[in-house]
């Protein structure tokens, strides 16, 4: 007899997860893979290590019919970009020519999984930040997601480049501060000539300089928490945009990302959201982008 599979996958700028889930099996089948962001990497790339886990999962669970797989990329943010994984996704294992297939933004898979395929508003805050909704009517809106050189507000670089900024300013003012102290510290960026070399010529990553901000702000730094402060209401700026231009939306917010993980972090950002949409309610998701995967591949099966 043969038991319909579905498959959920969640690829990201870090690694790929994979979920895989039967109706007679009391555990799913879980791997893991490399980095699959579309936009980086592109189609080939991309649909190479999906590819690769799909392979891996199927013989796990040897009988079973694959019913549905819904895969959450991200930059997987334009139909171009999906069609275009689609397609290679097909050439590479042709059992897909035949099964349900659903590529999203991660973004739409979070917050599937944020509330259940229910209405409210996710806010993704890693080193990029980007907000999704989901109205009462079922309709999802997107603000924000434009990249670091025109967005990522509230997020790992939009906080790593006000950090940087000021501790170039300190540098022109030849004055040591707690930013650049911790900076020279961690990183061994202790001049003017060091800190241009690194982010210009080795691409030092951005992004690690707000771990220094946030630790800074939660010692009590003025400097560093007016730098949290600013982001964190540029972010909920962005969700409130996304609020004002939407059907009705119920009124909670879910965070997540890499920087949710910061309390301090995730106290900033429920403090301007207070100021910013009154009445709404900051939480945690109830579910990830996996599970959201997973619920959305499942809702691509046939009816019995």
């Amino acid at each position: 007899m043969n038991h319909k599979l579905t498959i959920g996958i969640d690829a990201g700028g870090t690694r790929t997860r994979l979920a895989a889930r039967s109706p007679i099996s009391e555990t799913d089948i879980r791997l893991e893979g490399p980095a699959a962001n579309l936009l980086r990497a592109g189609a080939d790339r991309a649909a190479s290590v999906l590819a690769a886990l799909i392979r891996k999962a199927l013989p796990l669970r040897a009988g079973h019919e694959l019913g549905a797989v819904c895969v959450g990329m991200a930059g997987a943010g334009t139909r171009r970009a999906r069609k275009a994984l689609r397609r290679r996704l097909g050439l590479l294992l042709p059992v897909l020519s035949n099964t349900p297939l659903k590529i999203a933004h991660d973004g739409v898979t979070a917050l599937e999984g944020a509330f259940g395929g229910e209405s409210g508003l996710l806010v993704i805050a890693g080193t990029g930040s980007v907000v999704y909704g989901r109205a009462g009517d079922g309709s999802i809106l997107r603000a924000g997601g434009w990249g670091y050189l025109i967005g990522d507000e509230g997020s790992g670089h939009g906080l790593g480049v006000r950090g940087l900024r000021a501790v170039a300013q300190a540098f022109d003012e030849g004055k040591e501060t707690v930013l650049s102290a911790l900076l020279a510290e961690r990183f061994g960026i202790g001049r003017g000539s060091d800190l241009l070399h690194r982010v210009y010529q080795e691409k030092w990553p951005v992004q690690h300089m707000a771990m220094l901000v946030l630790e800074a702000s939660e010692k009590g730094d003025s400097e560093a928490r007016h730098i949290v402060e600013l982001e964190a209401e540029a972010l909920t700026t962005q969700a409130a945009r996304l609020v004002r231009r939407s059907a009705p939306v119920e009124p909670r917010l879910a965070l997540c990302g890499g920087l949710a993980d910061s309390a301090h972090y995730a106290d900033a950002f429920a403090a301007a959201m207070r100021q910013t949409l009154p009445g709404w309610t900051v939480c945690r998701p109830a579910a990830d982008a996996l599970e959201g995967a997973l619920r959305m591949a499942g809702r691509l099966l046939p009816s019995p």
